[in-house]
């Protein structure tokens, strides 16, 4: 029997584990911290390029101008966290985002005052004048001791390298190839791809797959081929492509575009700018009225989800509210309340439903007795997904998901139903022993789980991604969780029909248990395995069907 047990859970991880990221496409989980960076040459002629990726309206503008001692440069991000530069000396910077990887610091060398990018990236432009001036510049000095990005730098030369930390903690210098090239980064390590925000990356293909195609064309390279690059790998979803940089590094003119309008550049010749530097401010001052007023209504279609989530969740926590109230006044008044206040707490207006539909619940209403037990078992399925969610959304924009965490997200729901309130509450109820009901009661668990989560996935999958916002991820908004946690109650209706099926065929055989929680007479009963099998093989099925039309769903909702 033990052996069977553990094959039917191994069948169950096996079945989600093939798709769990199906359910949560790493595209959209992609964090915006960083940018899609080029750099291309052709001939005489070499652009760099680089996307601004965040959740932000704006960025912010300032120049520094050079003296004896260094460089002038050309900054976009915010003074403690240039996201973007360009020097006089044609030098270009930026940095894709990644999760945080920790690197030797290398403390015996030149040490580096000031935070993690103020003076470390500042003092390289400041400092530097060509590629193979940093790459010797960062093997002289010390490092944080950890990083989170890759820097990508390029020179009017034509050379390119972007820096990330390898798999043994060292720094990894990634070449550009001389002459008629590119090179490219985005969320993810070159050196280490384990080290990633979403790999493969599409926006890597893509953008490698138009250069190529510039290379190989007799054509000369402009800004205006570069320019249709960063177009084509632009973001407005989740997160947003703020500003664009496109630089002339061999004629020292910039190209900046705000909230991928690139039909309205504004263009900055270099050595004119750090000459006669315009007064530092909000990126978006650079352009006129109406490129501004395209982006605020960008901006506001794009938030737009934000505020729906809001709603639903201030909405959602009425509801709650609403439902303990009544679930109070509704006959009879304290019987039962030990399970009816949980289930109103959790499933809210559905609970109020269920106990209308069960006052005159009695031993020979085995249908009503069955919507009792369907509540039960939502209970805590509906925690165990809210949580499964907040843990794989979390991990996955992090870039922490892994595959053991992913089988321990797929076993959340059923551990959590089968030890934590099957086990414990309903042994209570019953005067049972609790190891030896326990392990009577995990076929049921084991059958109501994978019913209940056919239908959860069979909604929550697409609706949940459909509410994802990076700004309510980053920190995490409590009213993206009331959200999500509605969200999986509308899919526990799905679920609670096919529970309540099998539940039916259950009670009309003297099978019950949530029933007695409720305060009804009876006594806790459960089938036995070999009263149940056909039940775990039909919800193996089913639960195989509710994961393939939720991901299909995804899909075409998605595009």
């Amino acid at each position: 029997m033990i052996k069977i047990v553990l094959k039917i859970i191994a069948l169950i991880i096996l079945t989600l584990s093939v798709s769990v990221q199906d359910m949560f496409p790493a595209s959209q989980l992609s964090i915006p911290s960083g940018c899609t960076v080029i750099t291309v040459s052709k001939g005489d002629e070499v652009f760099f390029g680089g996307n601004d990726d965040y959740i932000n309206p704006d960025s912010y503008y300032w120049v520094e101008k050079g003296d004896s001692s260094k460089y002038g440069v050309i900054w976009i991000g915010t003074p403690d966290n240039p996201q973007q530069g360009v020097s006089e000396k044609g030098l270009a910077y930026d940095a894709n985002g990644l999760p945080r990887f920790n690197v030797n610091p290398h403390t015996e060398r030149i040490p580096v005052p000031g935070g993690y990018y103020h003076n470390y990236i500042m003092q390289i432009m400041h400092e530097c004048s060509t590629v193979k001036e940093v790459i010797d510049w960062i093997n002289t000095h010390q490092r944080f001791p950890y990083m989170h990005d890759q820097l990508h730098f390029a020179d009017k030369t034509g050379d390119a390298v972007i820096i990330s930390a390898g798999k043994d903690g060292e720094m990894v210098f990634t070449r550009k190839t001389a002459g008629d090239a590119f090179l490219v980064s985005t969320n993810f390590n070159v050196a280490n791809p384990s080290n990633s925000y979403g790999y493969p990356c599409w926006r890597y293909d893509k953008a490698n797959e138009l250069l190529g195609g510039m290379i190989d064309k007799g054509e000369p390279l402009s800004y205006e081929n570069v320019t249709s690059v960063m177009d084509a790998v632009h973001e407005e979803g989740a997160s947003w492509t703020i500003e664009t940089l496109v630089a002339d590094l061999v004629n020292g003119v910039m190209y900046l575009y705000y909230f991928y309008q690139y039909d309205n550049p504004v263009i900055i010749n270099i050595k004119d700018e750090l000459a006669n530097p315009r007064e530092a401010g909000p990126l978006s001052k650079l352009f006129p009225e109406n490129v501004q007023q395209e982006a605020a209504m960008r901006y506001s279609d794009l938030t737009k989800t934000i505020r729906i989530n809001n709603t639903v969740g201030r909405l959602w926590i009425a509801l709650i509210v609403l439902s303990l109230i009544l679930i109070s006044f509704i006959p009879p008044r304290k019987k039962g309340l030990r399970f009816w206040i949980p289930a109103a707490l959790i499933l809210g207006p559905v609970a109020i439903l269920a106990r209308l539909l069960t006052v005159n619940s009695g031993k020979t209403s085995i249908w009503r007795i069955a919507i009792i037990e369907t509540a039960g078992n939502l209970i805590p399925l509906v925690i165990a997904n809210l949580v499964s969610v907040i843990i794989i959304i979390s991990k996955m924009v992090s870039g922490g998901f892994n595959q053991l965490l992913q089988i321990l997200f797929i076993i959340i729901p059923l551990l959590t139903a089968w030890i934590l309130f099957h086990g414990p509450l309903l042994a209570s109820a019953g005067k049972k022993n609790f190891v030896k009901f326990l392990f009577q009661r995990l076929p049921q668990v084991l059958a109501a789980t994978m019913l209940g989560l056919a239908g959860i996935f069979l909604v929550s999958m697409p609706l949940v991604n459909k509410s994802l916002v990076m700004s309510q991820i980053m920190p995490l908004s409590p009213w993206i969780v009331i959200t999500w946690l509605a969200i999986t109650v509308a899919g526990s209706l799905a679920g609670g029909i096919l529970i309540y099926f099998y539940e039916h065929w259950a009670v009309k055989r003297g099978y019950q248990a949530w029933n007695i929680l409720a305060g009804y007479e009876g006594e806790v009963n459960t089938p036995q395995w070999s009263k149940l099998w056909w039940w775990l093989i039909i919800s193996i099925l089913v639960l195989f069907a509710g994961i393939f039309t939720g991901v299909m769903l995804l899909k075409a909702i998605t595009g």
